[in-house]
């Protein structure tokens, strides 16, 4: 099955919510939608209005943590599992799509019957490679995108790696760690999402396509992440002809947690540098030539539209991807109509 989806909210939305965006993707005739965990704030505040209470039973907020004094008097995080207390700290994720668990219960409870798959992704901006501030608060963002995906029941959460270690051949090694540590942390088997893990369309961010391969040969737990104007636009436009699509998808399918998944886009470069994202009618990377290669694959795929244009291309995405099927059972029967 081809699945054809949108990340964000879709523009022709009246809602802002996540519980619209599932709604509004099915009604478009999509089935796949990639959240985007953006414009988030998390707070730190006494947990005394809470106490006795479980975090996704608080229906104020979004409790992403709860943090308890050792005996030393140092305040550690000890997840939400728990009930909490009175001396206690909580971590409150403020978002505009949702308000709080049952919100993302009930909107992952519907996508579910609806067929719309869900992923999400966490903030573009992520630095988890170097040390500091930042890398922390990359982190934690990940971390929090695998908490309110495994509340909407989410299969993955997508995300960058970051700017490259110094020096460059560390990087590897950084990234491994990390997401070593957050995979074992945050496990698929205690229901959390797949990490996956981007190709990057700019020199100086780790995700070639051979950083993300590589990767996932030493952490089995994360998925690498096809992004077609990415690797097109970070190879100088390598994505042409349907052995160049063949190619490159034969290579993630090795790695793919049950379906495919890819973004597509239309993408202007230059210099082995991704400028923009545009609709998939510009610039020199074509749907149809990706559709002729679809069309004859046996495995699972999610397209995800990045287009700015989102479901106006995803619909016409799915378009071209029927043509392209209907074009080879053309062709079959042609043949055999010929050998008969």
């Amino acid at each position: 099955m081809i699945r054809f989806g949108i990340a964000g909210i879709p523009l022709t939305s009246k809602g802002r919510t996540f519980i619209e965006s599932v709604e509004d993707t099915h009604t478009l005739g999509l089935n796949a939608l990639e959240v985007q965990l953006l414009r988030v704030n998390v707070e730190e505040r006494p947990a005394l209005d809470y106490a006795g209470m479980r975090p996704r039973d608080v229906d104020s907020t979004i409790i992403v943590d709860v943090l308890r004094e050792d005996e030393n008097g140092t305040y550690s995080g000890i997840g939400i599992d728990t009930v909490i207390e009175e001396d206690d700290i909580v971590q409150e994720l403020f978002w505009n799509m949702a308000r709080n668990y049952e919100d993302l219960r009930d909107g992952g409870e519907l996508a579910k019957e609806l067929d719309v798959r869900l992923s999400i992704h966490a903030p573009y901006y992520m630095d988890l490679l170097n040390q500091g501030e930042m890398a922390e608060r990359s982190y934690n963002h990940l971390k929090w995108a695998l908490i309110i995906g495994k509340a909407i029941q989410a299969k993955r959460v997508i995300t960058h790696t970051g700017f490259y270690a110094e020096p460059k051949k560390d990087s590897l090694k950084i990234a491994s760690r990390v997401y070593t540590d957050l995979s074992k942390s945050y496990s698929t088997e205690s229901g959390y999402p797949v990490i996956g893990v981007e190709t990057s369309g700019k020199s100086e961010i780790f995700g070639s396509v051979s950083d993300v391969i590589s990767l996932a040969k030493k952490v089995k737990e994360i998925e690498p992440i096809l992004n077609f104007p990415h690797v097109h636009s970070l190879n100088g436009g390598s994505l042409i002809e349907v052995k160049d699509f063949d190619a490159v998808i034969s290579e993630f399918l090795k790695f793919a947690k049950g379906d495919l998944y890819t973004e597509f886009a239309g993408v202007d470069y230059t210099d082995h540098m991704e400028k923009k994202l545009m609709a998939i009618k510009h610039g020199d990377l074509k749907f149809e030539t990706l559709a002729e290669s679809l069309s004859v694959l046996d495995d699972d795929v999610t397209v995800i539209s990045s287009s700015p244009l989102l479901e106006h291309d995803s619909q016409y995405m799915n378009i071209m991807y029927l043509r392209a099927v209907s074009k080879k059972f053309q062709k079959k029967a042609q043949l055999k109509k010929a050998v008969g």
